[in-house]
């Protein structure tokens, strides 16, 4: 009889216990606000990703290239949205101008844009659980100039019709998959500003984006005594953060625990990785 009661109690405290995880996660939902506006133009939309539960989570801007031309938020697959929300962060996709013939925008209108999406979150960023303070700025090829400017430029003229006009954009991270980076972002780096992590293709990569833009950028990391990290694909050509961190079937391993550990680290101030060095992946 006391046998029987013990088993009771331990196949009702298993019970409860599993109902408590299982309505726990009932009550977790992953939600999707698609095309927020930040701004007056008809691209200036942005989608944005978060789990119900998300408290002060950290941010995170996937910025879509195209040669300052073409793409679009679509950019941010369901392979990029996992890493980053596995990470508990919140993920923001943001289309901007381009610089289609017959018009005056320019490269530095698209960066503006992405700008006054970061600042429309950093005022708004309650409402989808996350914490403003806490933003990475990351993109690809033409985003990832963006991405860098974001991140470290000091100071954005605001456009009279902008709803929001911070005096700073609360970055902790940067992350540039094959970023254009001309000398003039480089020179913005000072002391203090966020870690970066770089990513370049090697014999393929695209010629405006060649990989010794990621060697100069890290030298002026190092001579500013900001952790960075950068990854060099030699096999591979322009973009390859699709295949070499973010797919689950593909993904380079050294690259993606570096990868994470980059964000426990801007996101969370969790761990000291190694930084300054470069993973070279043949």
């Amino acid at each position: 009889m006391e046998m029987l009661k013990v088993k009771t109690v331990i196949a009702v405290g298993l019970f409860l216990f599993t109902a408590n995880l299982f309505t726990g996660n009932l009550h977790a939902e992953v939600k999707v606000d698609r095309n927020v506006s930040y701004g007056t133009h008809e691209r200036n939309v942005m989608d944005i990703y978060w789990n119900t539960q998300y408290k002060n989570a950290p941010i995170v801007f996937t910025i879509h290239g195209g040669a300052f031309k073409n793409g679009s938020k679509a950019y941010c697959n369901k392979d990029m949205r996992d890493l980053y929300m596995a990470k508990g962060c919140i993920v923001v996709s943001p289309n901007y101008r381009l610089k289609k013939e017959g018009t005056s925008i320019t490269k530095d209108d698209c960066a503006l844009d992405v700008a006054m999406a970061v600042a429309y979150v950093q005022a708004n960023a309650k409402k989808y659980g996350g914490d403003p303070s806490r933003i990475v700025a990351t993109g690809a090829s033409a985003g990832g100039y963006i991405s860098a400017q974001i991140a470290y430029n000091k100071k954005w003229d605001w456009p009279a019709d902008a709803k929001y006009k911070p005096e700073q954009l609360n970055i902790v991270g940067w992350f540039g998959n094959s970023p254009y980076l001309p000398r003039s972002v480089i020179r913005k780096v000072s002391d203090k500003d966020a870690p970066g992590f770089i990513m370049y293709g090697g014999k393929k990569e695209h010629p405006a984006t060649p990989a010794r833009q990621g060697y100069d950028m890290q030298a002026a990391f190092t001579a500013k005594q900001i952790w960075s990290k950068m990854v060099y694909i030699d096999a591979m050509g322009h973009v390859p953060g699709r295949r070499v961190l973010f797919s689950p079937r593909t993904r380079d391993k050294a690259t993606y625990e570096a990868f994470n550990q980059f964000l426990d680290l801007v996101c969370y101030g969790k761990g000291k990785p190694k930084g300054g060095d470069v993973i070279k992946v043949k």
